[in-house]
């Protein structure tokens, strides 16, 4: 089986960045924190498109981009807000593109943010959760 047509190897995926997003905070690694929580909901965002196709899902890391895959579920706004506040942490978080500072705050915020976006589409499209 090819694996990346396995909704259950994409879920494992995000859930080890997530895990990393909590070990990075306790690390006080807040530039990794944001990584982690971006990389978490792609992989989860990834992982409800295979729920749904049964098809690998696109080599994207733009989220809005890979909601048009994702059919039959209407993005709320406190979602589309958590979604717009973690997107850019793809590039932000790994290149030295703009000077940020990553902070315990803003760390706070984007794990909030991760289990909002988590909740609520492992939920939505029924996502295993096992």
């Amino acid at each position: 089986m090819n694996l990346e047509a396995d909704a259950r190897a994409w879920l494992a995926y995000a859930e080890a960045d997530r895990r990393s997003a909590y070990n990075a905070m306790r690390a006080d690694d807040y530039r990794d924190v944001a990584l982690h929580c971006q990389q978490a909901v792609e992989k989860l965002l990834k992982a409800a498109i295979v729920q749904q196709t049964g098809r690998r899902p696109p080599y994207e890391h733009s989220f809005w981009k890979l909601w048009k895959h994702i059919s039959g579920v209407t993005c709320p706004p406190d979602i589309e807000e958590a979604l717009a506040a973690l997107n850019p942490h793809y590039f932000l978080s790994r290149y030295p593109i703009v000077d940020i500072e990553y902070d315990l705050e803003a760390a706070r915020e984007m794990i909030e943010r991760m289990e909002q976006v988590w909740q609520w589409l492992t939920e939505s499209v029924n996502l295993p959760t096992e």
